[in-house]
């Protein structure tokens, strides 16, 4: 049910977020529009993780090649699905 509210590509991907995320970490999204629906389902689904702004770590989807200064890659799902890390 919830690959058919999500979709089968968002869930696989927060699925491995949140299997991935150390405890209590934080997080922030790329690639996921702000105050979208998806975006929404995504906080909830990770729960009990914490979005921030400024984030210990960033959860990158569809954006291949994304960097970021400070970060660095810490899991990655596929060339357009990954996490960074801060440094």
């Amino acid at each position: 049910k919830k690959s058919y509210t999500y979709g089968d590509c968002s869930f696989e991907f927060l699925n491995f977020c949140k299997n991935a995320l150390p405890k209590s970490a934080d997080y922030n999204f790329i690639g996921i529009e702000e105050f979208s629906l998806s975006q929404r389902r995504a906080i909830y689904y990770l729960y009990p993780h914490i979005k921030k702004q400024k984030a210990d770590f960033l959860l990158v989807f569809n954006k291949p090649g994304f960097k970021r200064k400070g970060y660095v890659l810490y899991k990655k799902l596929d060339n357009s699905r990954f996490i960074l890390k801060h440094i």
